[in-house]
């Protein structure tokens, strides 16, 4: 492993795949490339060969309606203009030119909702009409049923619920008690055609709680992808130091305990092994099973579908690579198959409550780093990037310099000739020299959050 290194030292766009155009037409180079170098590329990988990255996140607000006390915004992004439209649509070609279409967008912020719902409409047309997917990243106080059935009819593939005990929604005093909140966002969200993830935040007032969390979600049928993040120490909030007790080894048991089942975080990976751990379920009637126990098929399957690949956009055309490999290799087909049937004969008595319909389920674990101990070897081969005004950069790179990034002007092209923007202007400029962002120190209580808000009010008690 590389240095851990101070972020205002590097010039990280140079160190992140994405800060690297693509060589002639292999967009999954970069990415690769990374994960080589740090000794992250085994038979196992799935980052770098079957697609060029995860997901990138379009942050198309800085506003939030929530104060969480674990917090990846900075102490001025709420004090910025969203960026306009044209703008958003210039970061979305960028992200289609990096890695073609198929890529994940992520529309978030901030909290997205909070944008015009015209806008977002907008955006889901646009993802669409690029061949890319689309994803609202929402804490779901705003994303009512009727907003959500809009943005389907929009285009909208995906929507992201976070909720957990750092929002500190007032009434509820743990995460059994949040469940509430869950089945109501559920709610809202089935039969329009969206898959439903869901995101929580893993922190010190939580983590005993997460094995009765993970198996709620596991129960609920309509839940496709489930995310656990560990807390880092970025942004404004005001919880820091991690406890000891959370790791990624902790939280995968946690998770576990909670399944009732192994669930074999090992066999797939999806980028660095210290960023993110995955694991693939198989669900029915309140039983759960791995779907990727037998370490050896899973590195047979990816080797075999990496030979049947033939698409030329960056993204494994899975449909038509499966069919290959069943040409080309039908006892490894055979194997899979009767893997598959054992694998579903373990759900037992899940299958007849169920009715024999069995369900997968993705469940990650996230651990991102703090902003002031970024690693080299991580930061060059992450698979989660953020579309700034330079290009898709590194998530956590981004949460550790996000006033820097904000305050970068984006340079759009239109009939009037070449505009500027940044985030201390609300409309488009022709000046390239625009405003600083607001300093904090000046701005009213209502606008501030995290730590600065806390450590107004303690000013403002202290007369000292």
């Amino acid at each position: 492993m590389k240095d851990v290194v101070a972020p205002e030292i590097v010039d990280w766009t140079r160190i992140a795949p994405a800060g690297r155009r693509f060589a002639g037409q292999d967009r999954r180079a970069p990415l690769r490339e990374g994960l080589q170098n740090c000794g992250e590329y085994g038979a196992s990988q799935t980052a770098g060969r079957f697609y060029p990255i995860a997901c990138v996140a379009l942050e198309v607000t800085q506003r939030c309606n929530l104060d969480c006390t674990l917090c990846y915004l900075s102490d001025r992004a709420e004090m910025t203009y969203d960026p306009p439209l044209s703008v958003l649509f210039a970061r979305l070609a960028t992200i289609h030119s990096h890695y073609g279409p198929g890529v994940s967008v992520q529309l978030s912020g901030g909290d997205p909702t909070l944008r015009k719902l015209e806008d977002l409409e907008a955006l889901c047309h646009e993802i669409r009409r690029l061949g890319m997917r689309s994803c609202l990243m929402t804490n779901g106080i705003r994303a009512r049923r009727e907003f959500l059935a809009r943005l389907a009819a929009a285009g909208l593939d995906d929507v992201a619920f976070h909720v957990d005990m750092t929002q500190e929604r007032a009434g509820y005093e743990d995460e059994a008690a949040l469940n509430a909140v869950r089945l109501s966002y559920i709610e809202a969200a089935r039969g329009l055609g969206l898959r439903i993830l869901f995101n929580t935040t893993v922190f010190g007032g939580n983590i005993t709680q997460i094995p009765d969390l993970a198996r709620f979600l596991r129960d609920q049928p309509e839940v496709a992808f489930v995310s656990f993040q560990l807390q880092a120490e970025t942004g404004r909030g005001v919880l820091r130091f991690r406890p000891n007790a959370i790791t990624q080894d902790s939280v995968m048991r946690a998770v576990e305990q909670g399944y009732e089942t192994e669930l074999h975080f090992d066999a797939a990976a999806v980028g660095h092994s210290k960023c993110n751990r995955y694991a693939s379920v198989l669900r029915a009637g309140g039983r759960a099973i791995s779907l990727l126990s037998n370490d050896a098929l899973v590195r047979d399957v990816i080797a075999q579908l990496e030979r049947a690949d033939r698409s030329d956009d960056g993204h494994l055309d899975t449909r038509a690579s499966i069919l290959r490999t069943l040409r080309a290799s039908p006892m490894l087909a055979l194997r899979a198959a009767i893997y598959l049937a054992g694998r579903i004969a373990r759900l037992g008595a899940g299958l007849w409550r169920a009715r024999g319909r069995v369900q997968r389920q993705a469940v990650f674990v996230h651990n991102f780093m703090g902003a002031d101990a970024l690693e080299q070897d991580r930061c060059a081969s992450c698979v989660f990037m953020v579309a700034t005004a330079n290009g898709p950069l590194s998530m956590c790179v981004h949460n550790a310099q996000r006033d820097m990034h904000l305050a970068t002007p984006d340079q759009i092209g239109t009939a009037k000739g070449t505009r500027w923007w940044n985030s201390a202007v609300r409309d488009l400029s022709g000046e390239a020299d625009l405003p600083k962002l607001q300093d904090p120190a000046s701005a009213p209580m209502k606008r501030l959050k995290g730590q600065l808000r806390a450590r107004r009010k303690k000013d403002k008690g202290n007369p000292t």
